[in-house]
Parts: structure tokens; sequence; C-alpha cells
């Protein structure tokens, strides 16, 4: 693999409008220089923001309104990174201007919400919706998928993901997380939730418990922070869920994000942001790799703080799965099941008991 800049063939060109800059300027950055994927313009709140990423990375147009944005016939996707509150009415807004959509997780924030935009994406086949959960494109992440898919691991016997990361930066920065209407627990912990799905499958029940932290308390957060889920699937099989946000973290040795597969054959966990794995395989001796070439493509700017390579990784799959005419994971469809199972847990830890997941 090669470092920094590294950029994989589409097919043809598209033109990207980005909305939401916080975030979002982690894609404007990744995708600089792509010959096939085109930031158009880019859309912020604040005026001055949008000037300033627009100046800095050569992007030609910026705006204040994503209704003036979403006007433009050059945008074939528009990348969705605004507060997770307004996700339902910006996608509705970006599918009624006839757009792709490229919506960072969680995809919204409840589960009506989750069943109507499923609705919007049934009711126009034409247009694609694409969740984007960054943590199923980091580099290890990827590597483990590809040791799954390949049968290495045998039969999985058990998962348990984690999403472990000292959130007060997050505070700080992002003054509207400390208002009402958001929670972490969608935020973050459908990170880990969506990754143990992608491999264990549908859920059938969840039993969860929450609590807040001091950290949270002394930085104004007012919701839970700290949440230990148990899994059970449709297949019999169980998983455990971490989802920790208020620690002193030990940056260098614990990952944020890890995914441990336990399969009849090998076991593989995937570390980031460390981009390393351990391995064992049956017949094979324990291993740790390091995909230190991975690092600039990864962390190009702002240190592991901000994404840039996982976002180009899954907007180039949509963009290639947008022009090879089929569907880009995970879809709307697989979106809601995160949601469902996440709408669950948030009721278990409501009513102190096990809670059986909706369908669609």
């Amino acid at each position: 693999m090669e470092g920094h800049g590294r950029f994989t063939k589409i097919g043809r060109s598209f033109g990207i409008g980005i909305v939401g800059l916080g975030e979002g300027k982690g894609l404007v950055k990744g995708l600089a220089g792509h010959p096939e994927l085109t930031v158009a313009a880019v859309c912020d709140a604040n005026e001055q923001l949008a000037q300033s990423i627009a100046q800095q990375f050569g992007v030609p147009h910026h705006y204040s309104s994503l209704e003036a944005m979403l006007a433009r016939e050059d945008i074939d996707i528009v990348a969705i990174y605004t507060p997770d509150q307004l996700h339902f009415t910006h996608i509705r807004q970006a599918f009624e201007a006839g757009k792709h959509v490229l919506c960072t997780k969680p995809l919204v924030n409840t589960l009506d919400e989750a069943r109507e935009v499923v609705e919007y994406v049934r009711a126009n086949p034409e247009r694609q919706l694409m969740v984007g959960q960054s943590s199923r494109f980091f580099g290890p992440m990827q590597h483990q998928r590809q040791a799954y898919e390949a049968g290495k691991l045998g039969a999985l016997s058990f998962a348990e993901t984690q999403y472990v990361h000292d959130m007060r930066w997050f505070y700080n920065e992002r003054a509207w997380a400390r208002e009402g209407g958001f929670d972490l627990l969608f935020a973050c912990c459908s990170h880990p939730v969506d990754l143990i799905r992608w491999y264990m499958g549908d859920v059938e029940e969840v039993t969860a418990y929450a609590s807040q932290s001091e950290i949270a308390q002394e930085n104004g957060f007012h919701g839970n922070d700290t949440f230990v889920i148990n899994l059970k699937f449709k297949s019999g099989k169980v998983g455990r869920v971490l989802g920790l946000y208020g620690l002193e973290h030990l940056h260098q040795t614990r990952p944020w994000i890890e995914v441990a597969l336990y399969g009849s054959k090998g076991t593989f966990i995937g570390k980031y942001p460390q981009l390393e794995a351990q391995i064992k395989y049956e017949g094979e001796k324990e291993r740790t790799e390091h995909y230190f070439e991975d690092i600039y493509h990864y962390f190009q700017f702002e240190g592991v703080n901000h994404h840039a390579g996982e976002f180009v990784n899954y907007a180039e799959h949509f963009a290639r799965c947008l022009h090879q005419g089929v569907p880009a994971q995970p879809d709307a469809e697989d979106g809601f099941k995160t949601i469902a199972t996440l709408e669950a847990i948030r009721q278990s830890i409501r009513e102190g008991s096990p809670v059986r997941v909706q369908e669609l």
C-alpha cells in the first residue's frame, strides 16, 4: 500500500458537495487532488469557516446555505457531516434535490426517522444512500475483513467491539454536543455496534447498562458516557460492546476502536489508531501486524483526532458502487438495523431489562 494521497480507481468522475466542516473538512482534505472525485463546493453555517476551508484546499465554491449548494448541477453526491440531530432534515433535502447521499454516522437520531429514511430511499431507487461508518474503513479493519471473508477465522464463536476515547476535546470544540438532542450512545456507540453487527449479523435482543462519569459532569455534558452492552444475535450467538468516553486515555498502548473476532480457526484483533492487529491462525504462530505504511493516508493532518484516509476510503467505495450500479454498504436498510439496535439499547438502559430489537 502507498502512503499519503493514496487514491483508488473509480471508473468515472463525480462532483461532491460537503456540508458540515467540523468533521467534513477531513473529506475535503483527503480528496484534494483526487483524479475522479472532485469537491465542487463546501457548506457550513459558519460562512467564514466555509470560505477558509474552500481557500485552503482549492474548492471553487462555498456556501452558508445548504439549499444554495444543492441547486448546483455539478454536484452528484452530497456528503453530510452536520450535527447528528440535523441529519434527517439534511438527508431529506438532498434527496429532494436529486442527489446521492453519503451521511456520516449515526444515520439519524431516532427509529422513526430511520424508517422514514428507508422510505425515501425505496421511493427513489435511482438514488443511493450510504452511511459513513468510518470504522469499517480503517486500515486494520479492512485487513481483518479480508481475512474473515477468506475463511481464515473459520466460524465465529464470539465478538467484542469497543470505542474508548477521552471526549473532553469534543465537548470543548463542539458546543452543540452539550445541547439537547445529542446522545453519545448514538453518536459514538454507533461505531462498535455497527462493527459487531457487520460480523455477527442481526441482533435479536440486548441488555445494557450506562452511567455518567465525572468528566462528563465537569464538562457540562448531561447524558450518559459509559456503556456496557450485551447482545444476543438471531444466530443464537452472543457478543459484547463497550463504550467509554470519560477517562484519561492510554493513547500509545490502548486502542480507541478495537474489533476482536474469535473463530474456530483463527482470532483477529484489529486496533485503531495504532494501525495494527494481533493475529493467530490455526497451525501458525501468534503475531502482531503493523500497518505503518498507512499512517500518512489515515492521519494527514491534525493528528489522530481527525479523519481523512477512512473518509476517502468510503467515498471511493460509494462512488465505485454508484458507477457499477450495485448497492453500497452500509446502506439505508443496514443503517436502520444499527439504529434499531441502538434504540433497543437505549430502552434497555432506561428500563433495566432485556429488550428485543425492532424489525424494519
